[in-house]
Order: structure tokens, then C-alpha cells, then sequence
């Protein structure tokens, strides 16, 4: 009797059968792309318009929506994502055009994130390509490392690295102050510089013509509500997906994309409506695997594929946990340690 010859691994690790099977949940369907823009958008807008035309009546409105908003706010962040990935529209052009109109309700300059977020995706859990600031929740410093800083440097790094800081009091300056200058990003990108800028100018017209409206103390107050739970949630999800216990980093030549999805990506299993919102960007080791998959066909390419049965899963109580611990790469014994368990 023939036996089956063992399947062909290409560069990365797949097979190709695998592979070609991963590949074809890219591409976007235009019904279900449009309807998520056109429900999740139009929400977010009429929110709104609720919350500041509520305003001569109190505060109450405000509180009771923007739970709903910053939901919204996260929903619309992975549009734009989708958009920057080319997989929410089959269209180059539109998904650039949808990204950037999104970019204005999340403070997020498309063409500047876009592009380093390309970046990312070419080398996340790579140890010769850290240090980079546009990666600095997905970015470790090794055990090494850290034990030949001063005491005063290792004083500053544990500090830096408090949960308090970086869940709670970082977010709000990456979206509101950060994100207006093109930061870590090389001369050379003219584009991505410009849209900066060009994001600038239509954030201070549209919010100058509402301040001008309804003043500047309820834009502010609006403003901050819906987008400062909206920024803890997207830093804390982005950060639990590339740190937790097991994650593993490699070196070149060793490293490859296959070993970088199945042990440097995890599962953010969340159910319902948290699902919703955060448009199942919690089965990050699939968006990894394959970016040009849109957010709606993600669950449906994880259980289709055993490959990614290996795949680290954390429910929402683990990636609590996980954004407390595991800042350090203990290169020795291959594992993530806490940060204050190295002297």
C-alpha cells in the first residue's frame, strides 16, 4: 500500500497545503464589509450627536452612552486596521480611503500606523529587530540586559514598566498628544509624514467648528470619556497578544513567521459582545498568520485549521494577569520572567 509522502514545509513553516488553506479566507466580502462600516460607523456617530445634544439636559445621557461609544470607538479602530491590512475592501484605494475617514474618530493618523504597523508584522518576537517606539508594548528587553543597567536606569525601567503607567496613563497620551507628531519615523517616509499633518489640520477644523458649537470644556469632557477607555482597552489588548507566559522569542536566522504565530501570538478568548467590539482581534495568531483576512472570517480560518491548536489561549481574567507580569526576556532558559524577580 503507498503511503502519503509527508507534506512539503515552505520557508515559514506551513505546509502548503496549509497555507493555501489559510490564504483563502482573505479577501473581503463587500455586503458584510459595508454593513459593519455603515453600523458600527453611523453608531458611533448618532452617539454622538446624542451625548452633546443630551448636554442641555445634563450629564446623565452622556454617562449612559459612553460605554456604547468607546465599544464603538475599539470597533472602528479595527475597521481602520482592516483597512490598513487591504482586507476590509478588495480595493486599494478604498480601503484608503475608509482608513482615513476612520482615522479622525480614532485619533489615529491611518497612513503613519499603517506603516509601522507593516513593520510590525514583518518582525514581531524578532530579537534583532527590538527597540523600535512604535513597538513598545509588544517590545522586551532581555534578562541581560537589564542586570547591566545602573541601579538608577533599572529605577526608571521598573517605573516605566508599572501597569499603572502603561495601561492607564500612557494610552491617553499616545492618542491624544503622541500621535499628532510623526514619531520613530524615518525622513524618508514622506507620505506617512504628511498624512500626520494632514490628519492634524481636519482633527482641528472638525473639533474647532464643534467647540465653536458647544464649547470647548463639553468637546473636551465628551471627547476624553468615549476615547480614554476606548485607548486602555486597544493598548491593553495589543499588549496581552505579544506578552504573556510561554511567549517565545527568536533571533535571526532562526526566526520565521510560523514559530513567530504558533508561540509569539496568543488567543484572547472573549465571548459575546466583547467579541463584537473588539472585532475578534483576540484570534491575533490568525491576523498574524494571514493580515489579509478582515475581522469577520478570523474565527471561521482558527477552527478550520488544527496548526493552530498550539496557539496560547488566555480568557479575559489570563490577560489581566498577564499585563502584570512577564517584562523580561530570560534568554538562558527561554521564557518571559517578572520584572521584579531579577535583581
Amino acid at each position: 500500500m503507498n503511503q502519503c509522502a509527508p507534506e512539503k514545509l515552505t520557508a515559514s513553516g506551513y505546509s502548503d497545503h496549509t497555507l493555501r488553506s489559510i490564504k483563502q479566507y482573505q479577501g473581503s466580502q463587500l455586503g458584510v464589509s459595508l454593513f459593519q462600516l455603515g453600523s458600527t460607523v453611523g453608531l458611533l456617530l448618532a452617539c454622538y450627536v446624542l451625548m452633546y445634544a443630551g448636554l442641555t439636559h445634563g450629564w446623565w445621557s452622556v454617562l449612559l452612552l459612553t460605554p456604547l461609544a468607546s465599544g464603538l470607538s475599539i470597533r472602528t479602530f479595527i475597521l481602520q486596521h482592516d483597512c490598513g491590512h487591504g482586507s476590509l475592501f478588495k480595493n486599494r484605494w478604498t480601503n484608503d480611503l475608509v482608513g482615513r475617514a476612520c482615522s479622525l474618530l480614532t485619533l489615529t493618523p491611518y497612513d503613519h500606523w499603517k506603516k509601522h504597523h507593516a513593520v510590525h508584522h514583518g518582525s514581531w518576537n524578532n530579537m534583532d529587530t527590538r527597540g523600535r517606539l512604535s513597538d513598545l508594548y509588544s517590545d522586551c528587553m532581555t534578562v541581560a540586559e537589564y542586570k547591566k543597567m545602573t541601579r538608577l536606569n533599572k529605577f526608571l525601567y521598573r517605573i516605566s514598566k508599572n501597569p499603572i503607567l502603561t495601561i492607564f496613563v500612557m494610552p491617553p497620551i499616545i492618542f491624544f498628544i503622541v500621535y499628532r507628531i510623526a514619531f520613530d519615523t524615518p525622513r524618508h517616509w514622506v507620505r506617512e509624514r504628511l498624512g500626520v499633518w494632514l490628519t492634524n489640520l481636519c482633527l482641528i477644523l472638525g473639533y474647532g467648528a464643534l467647540i465653536w458649537v458647544v464649547g470647548l470644556k463639553f468637546v473636551a469632557l465628551v471627547s476624553f470619556m468615549v476615547i480614554y477607555p476606548a485607548a486602555v482597552t486597544g493598548v491593553w489588548l495589543f499588549l496581552v497578544q505579544h506578552k504573556f507566559e510561554g511567549v517565545q522569542w527568536s533571533e535571526n536566522p532562526q526566526w520565521n513567521s510560523f514559530d513567530a504565530v504558533v508561540g509569539g501570538c496568543s488567543f484572547l478568548r472573549l465571548s459575546g459582545i466583547f467579541r463584537w467590539f473588539t472585532g475578534d482581534i483576540g484570534t491575533h495568531h490568525v491576523h498574524h498568520a494571514a493580515p489579509g483576512i478582515p475581522n469577520y472570517r478570523l474565527i471561521a480560518c482558527h477552527e478550520a485549521h488544527p496548526v493552530f491548536q498550539h496557539v496560547k489561549v488566555l480568557s479575559w481574567r489570563d490577560g489581566v494577569r498577564e499585563a502584570r507580569v512577564n517584562t523580561l526576556w530570560d534568554e538562558e532558559n527561554r521564557t518571559m520572567v517578572n520584572l521584579h524577580s531579577v535583581t
